[in-house]
């Protein structure tokens, strides 16, 4: 019979809006409420301030002037009611008492590194490599990775990226989508020439070479349309042809962005997983996407178009192609559509539950 743990997701501050790697957390802990399991999420106040400054700036925040947008609802996420919530936390006695306890980011990694033993056993949960972009030295990244905690790792490179720091080989633990908000609607044949893109302020995400490319090649497909979408405003003025969605539903990425595109354009230069490319195959969309770690866990030759990520005419040459060839265009895109359908939740859940048990 399973053992009903206490666990406790640490997680960033909480500013109420979509992020992937919220996401995943999200799921896990609803799915682990299913499985019978105690789940409660504690969010930092401000984990890379000391406690002291931390403890000012929340009291200021709270009771004298709301400077910051941290918010204490989640509202863009169904989480169940099970699940305890625990808003701008700082000190030990503001987290649960937990048996399994997990960082979710570099710098919750040392925050959960300092809590007493009785908040739980200690899991770092990593999903992105959070040095370049993120506002952080590799070598605070890397120190993270040798506190001590049971690293967790969703992709191959991140495993190399541990073991490059001298820490212990990690966990793995591949991602997953949510098969009942994605799935093939609109039939991949027959669909307009339409590019769907992520906009993001982060830089390493590449809205704006994204934008670049589509405009390149808007020049040879004059009736090319696009759909960009996104938590944040866009970073620049868009064309006529180019219509943005912000705070798109899943049933509106379904339906109406990936779920009427040729092809997902993914230009990022540095990714943990990328959960969109997954979305976006599953919706039958045809990912064209730069050839780095996270998207080659589940993205290959076979199944998508994979381009070297600084070789822009690569990208906009092979988006011609694929938009003049619906032959190959479709026979690539319905193997991306039939590969997805194997990143399932209960498999990934039962391999968490099996590394938190210390069984792999």
């Amino acid at each position: 019979m399973r053992e009903n743990k206490k666990i406790n997701f640490v997680m960033p501050a909480n500013y109420n809006h979509a992020v992937g790697g919220f996401k995943i957390v999200y799921q896990y802990a609803n799915w682990l409420v299913d499985q019978g399991f105690d789940v409660s999420i504690s969010y930092s106040y401000s984990p890379s301030d000391g406690k002291s400054y931390s403890f000012l700036k929340r009291m200021v925040d709270s009771h004298i002037y709301k400077f910051s947008k941290r918010e204490t609802k989640v509202t863009w996420f169904s989480l169940k009611n099970e699940i305890k919530s625990y808003y701008n936390c700082i000190l030990s006695k503001d987290f649960p008492d937990a048996d399994i306890v997990f960082a979710t980011g570099a710098k919750t990694a040392s925050l959960v590194h300092k809590l007493p033993k009785e908040k739980g056993k200690k899991f770092y949960f990593i999903q992105n490599y959070e040095a370049e972009g993120f506002g952080n030295k590799k070598e605070f990244v890397q120190n993270t990775y040798n506190l001590g905690l049971t690293n967790v790792v969703i992709s191959k490179e991140l495993r190399q990226k541990v073991l490059e720091a001298g820490a212990p080989d990690p966990k793995y633990l591949p991602n997953f989508y949510n098969h009942d908000e994605f799935f093939l609607e609109n039939p991949i044949e027959n669909r307009k020439n339409i590019i769907c893109l992520l906009n993001h302020t982060q830089e390493t995400k590449r809205t704006k070479l994204g934008l670049e490319i589509l405009r390149e090649v808007k020049q040879t497909i004059p009736n090319l349309e696009v759909h960009l979408f996104g938590a944040y405003d866009p970073i620049e003025e868009l064309e006529d042809w180019i219509h943005f969605t912000k705070n798109a539903t899943s049933k509106q990425l379904r339906e109406e962005i990936y779920g009427s595109s040729k092809i997902y354009l993914l230009p990022s230069v540095l990714e943990g997983w990328v959960l969109t490319g997954m979305e976006a195959m599953a919706s039958g969309a045809l990912v064209v996407a730069s050839r780095i770690g996270g998207i080659v866990d589940y993205a290959n030759d076979a199944n998508s178009i994979l381009v070297e990520p600084d070789n822009k005419k690569e990208f906009v040459d092979n988006i011609i192609e694929m938009l003049k060839d619906d032959g190959k265009r479709i026979a690539v895109t319905h193997k991306g559509n039939e590969d997805v359908k194997q990143y399932v939740i209960d498999k990934s859940g039962e391999r968490l539950i099996k590394i938190i048990n210390g069984e792999i």
